[in-house]
């Protein structure tokens, strides 16, 4: 019988929980993702990091503007020009804090829920940076505003596949290019004015021979006969 009522017990405070509790992506998810803050703006988170109390969700107040609930295990940012914020929740009881904000600059408020005489009674307190950040991570978002896990992922994405090269391109570079010859820097013959040409020789004329007289002696004989006549007789 105990087991059993132990069971029931459990098995209704981990409703409760589940219930209660935010179903957003966690900090860790989301957190490369969220939008960069402008020049003159800054961001305050707002988590509770506590099951105390987890059936207290009071709405947040900030400037008279709600901007979220204190959920049991999760937290909400706002974003906001530099100045003076208060934020107020209440139940029974109110809880406020005062928060300045300078240009980019990060605050981090703890939200809580202490024990009240009728319902709990909602409480914040400022943290520093390192343990804001600290226990941000296993949260989950529990704001209003859109926030996205992609950033975050950790899968890599597919390389992409090179461009298909079209058909001239692929031509191009698979003929070479043949660059141009140059000539050799020869310099160009000087032309020569024609010269006209030599005559030619006239043909030699024959020395004329000279005609013997008639007066002159063996003019017309023969040398061979000359040299019978000559020969002494025997």
């Amino acid at each position: 019988m105990r087991r059993w009522l132990g069971g029931c017990v459990l098995a209704v405070l981990a409703a409760c929980l589940f219930g209660c509790s935010a179903t957003g992506p966690r900090f860790s998810e989301v957190s490369q993702n969220l939008p960069s803050l402008g020049e003159n703006d800054g961001r305050i988170y707002f988590y509770r990091d506590s099951i105390v109390g987890m059936a207290v969700q009071p709405e947040v107040v900030v400037n008279g503007q709600v901007v979220g609930k204190s959920q049991p295990n999760s937290f909400f940012f706002i974003d906001r020009p530099a100045g003076t914020y208060r934020a107020t929740a209440q139940t029974e009881a109110e809880g406020s804090i005062d928060i300045v904000l300078r240009p980019k600059q990060t605050a981090y408020v703890r939200m809580s829920v202490g024990i009240g005489f009728l319902v709990g009674r909602p409480a914040f307190a400022r943290v520093g940076e390192t343990e804001g950040r600290g226990a941000l991570p296993p949260l989950a978002y529990g704001g209003t505003a859109p926030v996205s896990t992609k950033a975050g992922s950790t899968t890599p994405a597919a390389p992409s596949l090179p461009a298909t090269p079209t058909a001239a391109a692929a031509t191009a570079t698979a003929t070479p290019v043949r660059q141009a010859a140059v000539a050799p820097n020869v310099q160009a013959p000087v032309a020569v004015a024609a010269q006209p040409a030599a005559a030619p020789a006239p043909n030699p004329v024959p020395a004329p021979v000279p005609v013997a007289s008639e007066a002159t002696p063996f003019a017309k004989t023969p040398v061979n006969d000359l040299r019978l006549l000559l020969q002494p007789t025997r």
